[in-house]
């Protein structure tokens, strides 16, 4: 977690992450009927670019980071950007019990890959949406393991099979499948591309 702690200040300076956060915001909006969302969860948020996309298309949006540098840095930009309706809280819903609201969208965006047990956070995904709430998961699709430079022991994406039957296995309903945006990574002079699926799943 330190390397997120260290990368906040200028996180948000990076136009690729701008322009990727309001290119799924769009996307999200036509696939969820937002008026009918009454509290929000973006997991995984960071600075919150994802969830600063849709504030004025929900009501109500906790954003949740164990980095505490990058809640301070969502905290701030709600502050100076005079913002009420997003909640920036540092929490690990890996490590500390279930927050007491429950939700009628929870989303995650290139966080799941960082989490090594999928299982249990999509089972705790599913115990904080209320009925018929959704889950937004947007993150790779199956990589060879270029994404990420240096010692990383997250999952290389996902295969949408392994996960589908995971998310069922936790009670939750796969809906839709597509690639919703394509990151461009040019190693050793190597033009590589990585995939983005936003995969969607209903509780019951």
């Amino acid at each position: 977690m330190a390397e997120f702690d260290e990368k906040a200040a200028t996180w948000d300076d990076n136009p690729v992450r701008v322009h990727r956060a309001e290119v799924i915001a769009e996307l999200l909006a036509l696939r969820i009927d937002l008026a009918k969302v009454n509290e929000a969860m973006e997991y995984g948020s960071g600075t919150g670019l994802l969830s600063f996309a849709l504030k004025d298309k929900l009501k109500s949006i906790v954003l949740i980071d164990e980095s505490e540098s990058m809640i301070e840095m969502a905290i701030e930009k709600c502050n100076s950007l005079g913002v009420a309706n997003l909640k920036p809280i540092q929490y690990n819903l890996m490590e500390q019990p279930l927050l007491d609201s429950k939700f009628d969208l929870i989303y995650i965006l290139l966080t799941l890959h960082h989490i090594n047990d999928t299982s249990v956070i999509l089972d705790k995904f599913r115990q904080s949406l209320n009925n018929n709430g959704h889950l937004v998961i947007i993150d790779l699709e199956s990589e060879d393991g270029s994404f990420h430079e240096g010692d990383f022991h997250g999952h290389h994406g996902f295969d949408r099979q392994e996960l589908e039957e995971k998310l069922r296995a936790a009670y939750l309903k796969p809906t839709s499948y597509e690639v919703c945006y394509v990151l461009e990574n040019d190693t050793d002079g190597d033009d590589k591309k990585y995939p983005l699926f936003m995969l969607i799943a209903e509780s019951a």
